[in-house]
């Protein structure tokens, strides 16, 4: 028999005869298990004594990591260890019967076993391998292999992963500036709108009155029997004698002008809240001859018609009356508001602007309100371009008497919100400066417009088209000649800012393009 040293724990491992040495296994009679023990206590000192600077060396290293509990789980992994080997040595050089070593087959890693069974070896097959035997013998001298027990297959458990592992949500560096911006940034606060709701107690009443005048009689021709007067009117208003039915309207008109009701509301501004064409008609003409001023026609609050149809967004035709009946559109309101910056603000009809545009003074366009915006940069702040196409064709129209950009006039649908059909008419227009550097060159009242400096931050409203990466605006912008190079009180330019912001800005590089050229027309 050869001795096996074994140091570390293995798994089983037989002991295979050489070719002198035949193995003869008796079929029939008791077997010896034989234990001899090895010498290892000698060996295994003299190998972990070599081994004791590079253990040194790991354990200094281990102490200088900073997390500590992953020092002491490699400690206990390394305790655990230690534990084994002193098991599997305690197994060493013992035999099984079978002719097999038995050693502690255990690591640091847990492991599960399956039983593989094998057929169990009978007499009868026992007695017959006992008479093949001798013939074997003389015919070869391979050893014959032992009967194989039930063995042991090590199966490692698979490992347990988490995963609940928290999501990283990523954003870009230019999505990250842009909150930044707009958080450093005011922006215009929305008036809160008047709704009016109508009570269902008038509502009752005059279904009181409409359904008066049925009355049961006790005929046996009729159920039911009309007054003369209701006959008479049914009559007049078929033959379409509707004079009475109108005078008697319209002093009912003249006689609630001055009733506020208990919202604080005189029935001129109840019919604009209402939204009431022929309503609105009929008290204009109430106040024009009774001689009253429609501006001083306010509510409780303060708010005159015009307000209320600004705020509230009424119909374009209820604002065109509101403006024929010689109302003023250079009042202040809250915050220092004009008329203009309350319809921005609240996002009205656009053809309702183009409406104001005609009627207000252009030096308003100048006017900043309380948080240091005109018109023009409030509604390139919020991308209606539509407001600041109309802002700017206002001027041209009442200055040259024609647009200079007949984009509303081409389009199939100029008051269609289509932004990529914008940004392309004027892109082209941008192409083209040179025809129509005459009607824009040297006229100061939209070059101040158009260049005007907020009161915080002195930016220009191109400054806001840029860094709001609005695209189709700076085209807009460029095309009417807006200077690249005004600065703010930074001294920042869009063209500098542009410059310097490119990379991150989603804005093409064609828009730098057009500044140079914006830059060489208005300097020649």
């Amino acid at each position: 028999m050869k001795k096996v040293l074994l140091t570390k724990a293995q798994h089983i491992q037989p002991v295979v005869a050489s070719s002198s040495d035949v193995l003869v296994i008796k079929p029939v009679g008791s077997l010896r298990v034989i234990s001899i023990s090895a010498p290892h206590s000698a060996s295994t000192y003299i190998q972990r004594k070599s081994f004791q600077p590079v253990y040194e060396d790991i354990f200094k290293l281990l102490m200088k990591i900073p997390d500590k509990a992953l020092t002491q789980r490699v400690i206990d992994a390394i305790n655990e260890s230690n534990n084994n080997d002193k098991v599997a040595i305690s197994n060493h050089g013992k035999q099984c019967s079978c002719g097999v070593q038995k050693v502690d087959s255990s690591t640091q890693t847990d492991w599960d076993t399956e039983e593989t069974h094998m057929p169990g070896i009978t007499n009868n097959s026992c007695e017959a391998k006992g008479n093949r035997h001798s013939h074997m013998t003389s015919s070869s001298s391979e050893p014959i292999k032992p009967p194989v027990d039930p063995t042991k297959v090590p199966k490692k458990r698979g490992r347990k992963r988490n995963t609940c592992v928290p999501q990283v949500v990523k954003r870009s560096a230019a999505e990250m500036a842009l909150k930044e911006r707009e958080e450093k940034q005011l922006t215009p606060v929305i008036t809160k709108r008047k709704k009016r709701d109508v009570t269902q107690a008038q509502n009752f009443e005059s279904y009181q009155i409409t359904n008066k005048t049925p009355v049961r009689r006790n005929s046996t021709l009729s159920d039911i029997s009309f007054n003369s007067d209701e006959l008479t009117r049914v009559e007049n208003f078929i033959s379409g004698n509707t004079e009475d039915r109108i005078i008697r309207i319209m002093a009912n008109e003249f006689r609630k002008s001055h009733i506020m009701s208990e919202e604080g509301l005189l029935p001129i501004h109840e019919e604009i809240l209402h939204g009431d064409v022929y309503g609105v008609k009929r008290q204009i003409f109430v106040c024009c001859h009774a001689k009253m001023d429609i501006n001083e026609l306010l509510t409780r609050d303060g708010e005159d018609c015009l307000e209320l149809a600004l705020t509230n967004d009424t119909d374009t035709e209820i604002v065109s009356l509101i403006l024929d009946a010689r109302m003023m559109t250079d009042h202040l309101y809250e915050n220092s508001n004009t008329a203009l910056h309350l319809a921005v603000i609240n996002h009205i009809n656009i053809e309702s602007i183009r409406l104001l545009l005609r009627r207000i003074d252009l030096n308003s366009l100048l006017l900043t309100n309380d948080d240091g915006y005109t018109v023009l940069h409030l509604a390139v702040r919020n991308n209606q371009f539509l407001v600041v196409e109309a802002i700017l064709d206002s001027i041209d129209e009442r200055e040259l008497g024609e647009t200079v950009y007949r984009r509303t006039l081409e389009a199939a649908n100029p008051n269609e919100w289509d932004e990529k059909g914008f940004a392309k008419y004027y892109d082209r227009a941008c192409e083209r400066l040179e025809l129509n550097k005459t009607l824009l060159k040297n006229r100061a009242h939209k070059r101040d417009v158009i260049n005007a400096s907020e009161a915080r931050g002195g930016n220009p409203p191109l400054f806001y088209a840029v860094e709001g990466e609005q695209e189709h605006l700076c085209y807009f912008l460029l095309a009417h000649l807006a200077d690249p190079d005004e600065e703010n009180l930074s001294g920042h330019s869009p063209k500098s800012y542009h410059y310097e912001y490119a990379r991150t800005l989603r804005i093409n590089l064609k828009v730098a393009r057009v500044m140079e050229k914006v830059i060489s027309i208005l300097n020649t």
